[in-house]
């Protein structure tokens, strides 16, 4: 008997309140508990009884068989309260409930859509568009009409050839839809270098939102999960999920499992490659922003990604010198993957582009991407008696390392490298041709 845990909190604002008690029986997108102020409700994913209900989760044994229907959600005639019926929030990462998000009109303003996979191996998106494209622009016109857009603008990188010829037809009679093609870089996809790159070709300061620029950003996903929630009153019950790494023997695998219950243990997908080769850890999320996990852990409506790393080079006490970036790890991250290579960490610097906020101790990248030289972030850890960098850099900070870290006879990891190198991906150092295609 498989045991799905359900967080109840896995969005921006409060937690769901359960509002069934332990024993009870439920279904296939019951309703079991109902956010107080900002949040989001929260539907059983599978069918069974519930076993155990704490502070953070409640719990459910699945019963051996599934039903492939659902409890629907209330009927309405407003799309944004089924919206709110259907637990959406933000599917690429943030959390943000997305009935919120959607209340404040943009009247003759721009509703752009994040479909970049902006971090490397993550697949589900690009997936999502294969099977279900027209589907999709359905839920598009959906949002566009609810925050009363002029224009949409769907962001794409165009290395993902067969999706953007998918939607080119998608498209096809929508006027109003036109697509953003993107470099094969990174962060390509993050939201302010969405709006800068767009027809809005606009800047945002780093504490302004899309609101700033008359926009919204909004995950593919996501409005796919609208157009489930306004026409089959269809809960977000499951999520679109990349697994990747050596998951068959030292075969480097990257495998898209949509429609995954949300709630599903880490391991149990995992144990379908029963062949998987050793790994160093396992992330939750792209290789760039996301987080250590375990195979207890469960999925949740943000997750993007689960990815085996190669096992972690031992450097034996090593002084190594840390360079964060705003658009990756956490100085907290890279510490963690520092100490997992037996690294004695000397020293951090923030790139030159990162305005750090000294409550939360996250960075924002002043222009995301275009990087202004790191050769004084890479002389201060040589300083600090660094004898190897390990660096969380985009594409263009991580050329400019490298255009002074070899002059400087100081070897260079990337937090990114050993989730790339599991998946087969080239490792991330000098500027190449493919990053401008």
């Amino acid at each position: 008997m498989q045991q799905i845990t359900l967080l109840l909190k896995q969005n921006v604002g409060g937690p769901a309140k359960p509002t069934i008690k332990v024993g009870e029986v439920v279904k296939r997108g019951q309703l079991i508990g109902i956010p107080e102020g900002l949040g989001a409700y929260l539907h059983a994913s599978v069918s069974g009884k519930v076993s155990d209900i704490t502070d953070s989760a409640i719990v459910i044994d699945a019963d051996n068989e599934q039903p492939k229907d659902f409890v629907p959600i209330e009927a309405t005639d407003s799309n944004v309260e089924a919206i709110k019926l259907a637990g959406i929030v933000g599917a690429g990462g943030a959390g943000f409930p997305t009935y919120a998000k959607l209340a404040k009109p943009i009247t003759n303003g721009h509703l752009l859509i994040n479909a970049a996979e902006c971090e490397p191996i993550l697949g589900h998106n690009i997936s999502r568009i294969q099977t279900d494209a027209e589907k999709i622009i359905r839920g598009i016109e959906y949002v566009k009409e609810i925050v009363d857009a002029a224009d949409v603008q769907i962001a794409i990188k165009r290395k993902h050839t067969n999706a953007v010829a998918l939607l080119e037809e998608a498209i096809r009679g929508h006027d109003d839809i036109s697509l953003e093609i993107l470099r094969n870089r990174y962060p390509e996809g993050e939201e302010r270098a969405i709006i800068r790159d767009s027809n809005i070709n606009k800047l945002l300061k780093t504490d302004e939102l899309p609101y700033a620029a008359n926009a919204i950003v909004i995950n593919l996903e996501t409005v796919f999960r609208v157009a489930q929630a306004i026409e089959d009153r269809q809960p977000v019950i499951t999520k679109d999920i990349t697994i990747a790494g050596r998951l068959q023997g030292d075969n480097e695998i990257v495998s898209v499992h949509k429609d995954v219950p949300v709630g599903t243990p880490v391991g149990t997908l995992l144990d379908q490659y029963p062949e998987m080769a050793d790994y160093g850890e396992l992330i939750m999320g792209g290789p760039f922003t996301g987080k250590h996990t375990e195979r207890d852990q469960p999925i949740t409506k943000t997750t993007g990604g689960i990815i085996a790393t190669i096992p972690f080079p031992q450097l034996n006490g090593e002084k190594v010198g840390l360079l964060a970036c705003a658009c990756s790890a956490t100085p907290e991250r890279m510490k963690e993957i520092a100490g997992k290579m037996g690294a004695d960490v000397v020293g951090v610097q923030w790139c030159k582009n990162a305005v750090v906020n000294p409550k939360t101790g996250t960075a924002k990248c002043i222009n995301p991407g275009i990087c202004p030289g790191q050769a004084e972030k890479v002389l201060n850890l040589r300083k600090m008696g660094a004898e190897t960098l390990l660096i969380g850099n985009c594409t263009d900070c991580t050329n400019t390392v490298m255009g002074i870290a070899p002059k400087l006879n100081l070897p260079v990891f990337h937090t990114t490298d050993f989730a790339r190198r599991a998946t087969g991906e080239r490792i991330m150092r000098h500027m190449l041709p493919e990053n401008d295609q």
